[in-house]
């Protein structure tokens, strides 16, 4: 009687160590994925950043042409309208 309970104390143990030892790599492997999705998500936030100033660059130059582009029409109009006999 008492080496059943001797053996039941041993299967209990070891299914509670090994109980243990599971929820410890569980938790180990979220940890890690958890850090790797972070890095990710801090990577992809820095390409869209990067992308948005970029384009904010790209608007400001082509707005500068407009404006010169216009201004010059402008004065070449103006210039044959001059010319232009009355």
């Amino acid at each position: 009687m008492e080496d059943i309970g001797a053996h039941l104390v041993d299967i209990g143990m070891t299914i509670l160590s090994t109980a243990l030892f599971a929820l410890i790599g569980f938790v180990w492997r979220i940890s890690h994925k958890v850090n790797a999705l972070e890095k990710q998500v801090k990577h992809q936030r820095e390409i869209r950043a990067r992308d948005n100033t970029e384009l904010r660059r790209e608007i400001d130059m082509i707005i500068s042409n407009v404006d010169k582009n216009r201004e010059w029409s402008t004065n070449r109009m103006m210039s044959i309208v001059k010319d232009i006999p009355r």
